[in-house]
């Protein structure tokens, strides 16, 4: 069953040299502050948990889309699958016209040498791009436009060893036997005794060659790749007859903060070009049936990119790409925390559910010169010690130290930097004691290492919200991690400052309900891609998953770890996809993303949270309805009386003849929106689609959003569920640019120093709810003083907030040099959604061209 759909590209051209530069973007501190929620609170807790986001040299490696249809496109163009043939007489054709296009580049003088050639999912090419390529390419009628390469992260925190959750989800009778799942992510240890005989070789797309391993740190030895691994691990421990099929992304790269696992957009553009042909022959009818991506570009939620483009393409050829929606928490009804490639329409986005029974707390009482500043039950964040109980001195990080031997004798340290914990002639401070470090939302899983390595015996972080468990740090090896509150940390330190005995005595750790089971996890992103689409699509469990760890080599003993994150969440859903695949192997790539979102457990949290609900994966294989889409972008709502209206597609993958009707039920009681569907039933036989328009109204506005999910039902049963939203209105009041500065408004002509142009692009909100307003598209127009528009002389795509530069080169939209005199550049910025008739932002500034001398 093939359900066809593709998005139209949008044409982009630029027409004079222009160079664009993104300052680093501090968005977590810029859309959180004082007025936050606790949701949003507690979502930011978990930022001290998962690894900062290392920053990469941007460099000028750019990912080029060409007009010409891809594989993918011709191929959902026609209603039945083409024959291998075609398809590879396709491939050449796209070869041959890519090859015909970088000749005539350079004729002109332009020499490009892609570094990965995309035919099937896409067509284009990456390459590192100089000034002048980027303008010749764009000025070219078979240039789409040209993107900057995106910075590619695994979407889980490092966990060290130790026991873990079972998925708990299954399908009886099917183990996934049969179905290839592609991995997207560092190396796999292939020759783990778990995994062993289910890993392919794959290939390295960082490295270059035919063996996708997990490698080692140049910097550091003993570190080595491991989430590639894990993620292996767990979609196996759902689909143990599945085959993983793995493809290195990320892989060691130096960074501002040293080696980090990090890798590129066009890698992941690359690993799906080759998903959908392994054999890499042109032809797709080996096309793998799922392909996970547990990895995210964060913020990236733009849906005309390449990496979504690619996600709808590899769909179109029959691979269901799962990947997660991200680590950066709810924003509800607006954009902000969402991650690539799950925000892709196309793809089967993912969050975290938190199905722990149990968490441990200890009773802990922690005293100043004898006085007890805190007395009670308290979280163990992680190094759970089942023993006896301990009584420990407290020690600060106060004053000189290694790190920093000029601080002043009150100023705290955070314990990140090793040499903290050691005073200026190189002593442990915390040896044989319990550090005290506050929680400042740096890395805590650094501040427990550190601390470990020190010779601490436990670790104190007072003023976090992290719920219990967090590190799952190993039980045997690590120190234990223990929750202060704010009050009390603050007069331990108070007291160390007077240099008073500070002293806690920790009991030994008890198991306790967790009180937060069956919830989505505070840092599972969730809310609205740049289309107005809910994401996740559904969720799974993602905390503290038991899985196997990758080895430096065949002769270590077995490794085993837990895993945590929304990528985690997103290896369980393609265990599931291959599970419900090996059941029900006549749905295609969409059908089977559809099964699975209409089929999940509603848990009764926002469906900018959950999305459909749990994953469950036998409800999915009986399922009798494909819904497509299988989610709802009823765009943004105002203040004043609104109505939007889309279209579905149901069919009958049942044996028997349905009554469908549909109903609507909002997130929250009492939100005034009314729901139409245009017919109100479907009476569908076997096999059989029709379609569906459904209607949201609100008279009285929705200036703050709606979302929730609309029910596919026959004979009173819901066989189908489908999320929803309407988004927030935009602050129509923030312009989207603005701050524009000149580095000289008085110049010469010149290609080799041209005057640069600095500007604000996109806003982040300061209220503190997390959402960011990214451009959509911004041109740079030529104006004279007068009044008269001389033309466009960049256009640029897909705008993260943050600060960008242009080029002035002193030529006009044809590339000719202007005649002497004063011009206006008027910068016109419009939302990614501007469909919505939205009036573009404008900036402007005066410079003027000298006479050449």
């Amino acid at each position: 069953m093939r359900m066809r759909r593709r998005p139209r590209l949008a044409r982009t051209t630029i027409l004079a040299a222009a160079a664009t530069v993104a300052s680093g973007l501090l968005l977590v501190g810029a859309v959180q502050g004082a007025g936050e929620s606790a949701a949003h609170a507690a979502g930011r807790a978990w930022h001290s948990v998962f690894p900062d986001h290392p920053k990469t040299a941007a460099g000028k490696r750019m990912i080029v889309l060409l007009a010409t249809p891809s594989v993918a496109e011709r191929a959902a163009a026609g209603s039945a699958r083409p024959p291998a043939s075609e398809e590879k007489q396709w491939t050449a054709d796209i070869q041959s016209m890519q090859a015909s296009l970088l000749a005539a580049l350079r004729q002109r003088g332009v020499h490009v040498k892609p570094e990965h050639v995309f035919t099937h999912v896409l067509n284009g090419f990456s390459a590192s791009l100089d000034g002048r390529a980027v303008a010749e390419l764009e000025r070219n009628p078979l240039v789409v436009g040209v993107y900057p390469v995106r910075a590619v992260y695994p979407a889980e925190v490092q966990t060290a060893s130790g026991p873990g959750q079972a998925t708990r989800v299954e399908l009886t009778g099917f183990d996934g036997s049969g179905v290839t799942v592609a991995l997207l992510d560092t190396g796999v240890d292939r020759t783990h005794p778990a995994l062993r005989g289910h890993v392919g070789r794959g290939h390295d797309f960082v490295a270059g060659d035919g063996r996708a391993t997990p490698e080692r740190s140049a910097d550091e030895a003993g570190r080595l790749e491991t989430h590639g691994t894990r993620m292996a691990g767990i979609a196996l421990g759902v689909a143990p007859g599945a085959r993983i099929l793995p493809f290195r992304i990320v892989g060691w790269q130096h960074t501002e903060s040293g080696e980090a696992v990090v890798g590129g957009g066009d890698l992941l553009i690359a690993a799906l070009e080759r998903a959908v042909d392994p054999d890499g022959d042109g032809a797709t009818s080996d096309a793998v049936q799922v392909a996970l991506a547990p990895v995210v570009e964060p913020f990236a939620a733009f849906v005309d990119s390449p990496e979504s483009r690619a996600v709808t393409g590899a769909t179109d050829l029959g691979t269901l790409v799962v990947a997660p929606s991200g680590n950066d928490g709810d924003v509800g009804l607006h954009f902000g925390s969402l991650a690539a490639p799950g925000a892709a329409p196309d793809a089967l986005s993912v969050g975290a559910v938190d199905t722990r029974a149990d968490v441990f707390e200890t009773r802990m009482t922690l005293a100043v010169r004898g006085s007890a500043a805190a007395d009670e039950s308290t979280r163990v964040l992680g190094g759970v010690k089942t023993g006896r109980g301990m009584t420990l001195a407290v020690a600060g990080l106060l004053g000189p130290s290694l790190a920093d031997p000029s601080r002043a004798e009150d100023v705290e340290a955070g314990g990140t930097e090793l040499r903290d914990f050691f005073d200026p002639n190189g002593v442990s401070r915390v040896a044989g004691r319990a550090a005290i470090v506050p929680a400042d939302g740096s890395s805590l899983a650094r501040q427990a290492a550190n601390a470990k390595a020190a010779g601490a015996t436990a670790l104190l972080v007072y003023g976090t919200d992290l719920p219990a468990g967090a590190l799952d740090l190993d039980d045997a090896g690590a120190l234990p991690v223990i929750a202060v509150s704010g009050e009390a940390g603050s007069d331990a330190v108070a007291g160390l400052r007077n240099r008073d005995e500070v002293v806690v005595a920790l009991g030994a750790a008890r198991p306790v309900g967790n009180g937060i089971a069956g919830r989505v996890a505070a840092f599972s992103s969730g809310g609205l891609a740049f289309d107005g689409r809910v994401r996740p699509d559904l969720v799974a469990p993602g905390v503290n998953l038991a899985t196997v760890d990758a080895r430096a080599s065949r002769g270590e003993r077995a490794l085993y770890a837990t895993a945590t994150g929304s990528s985690a969440a997103a290896a369980v859903v393609a265990g599931a996809a291959a599970l419900v695949e090996q059941a029900r192997p006549e749905l295609d790539a969409r059908a089977l993303r559809s099964v699975l979102v209409g089929s999940a457990k509603p848990l009764g949290e926002a469906s900018t949270r959950e999305g459909a609900g749990l994953v469950n994966a036998a409800a999915a294989a009986g399922a009798q309805l494909v819904v497509e889409p299988s989610s709802l972008a009823f765009g943004r709502g105002g203040a004043k009386a609104w109505s939007n209206s889309r279209t579905i597609t149901v069919t009958n993958v049942s044996r028997r003849t349905l009554d469908v009707g549909f109903a609507s039920v909002a997130d929250q009681v009492g939100t005034s929106v009314g729901f139409t569907a245009e017919p109100a039933t479907l009476k569908l036989g076997p096999r059989a689609s029709g379609q569906v328009t459904l209607g949201i109204s609100a008279p009285n506005g929705v200036g703050t959003g709606a979302s929730g999910v609309v029910l596919a039902m026959a004979d009173g049963v819901a066989l189908a569920r489908m999320p929803w939203a309407v988004g927030r209105s935009p602050d129509r009041t923030a312009e989207l640019v603005g701050s524009v500065s000149i580095s000289n408004w008085e110049f010469e002509p010149s290609n080799a120093a041209p005057a640069v142009v600095v500007f604000r692009a996109g806003r982040a909100d300061p209220t503190g709810n997390g959402s960011i307003e990214p451009v959509g598209l911004l041109q740079a127009e030529l104006w004279t003083v007068d009044g008269k528009k001389l033309g466009v002389i960049a256009r640029l795509r897909d705008l993260l907030p943050g600060r960008y530069a242009l080029g002035l080169t002193g030529r006009d939209a044809n590339g000719k040099v202007l005649p002497a005199g004063t011009y206006v550049l008027r910068l016109r910025a419009q939302p990614v959604d501007a469909d919505d008739g939205t009036t573009p932002s404008t900036a402007q500034t005066i410079f003027r061209i000298k006479e050449r001398s």
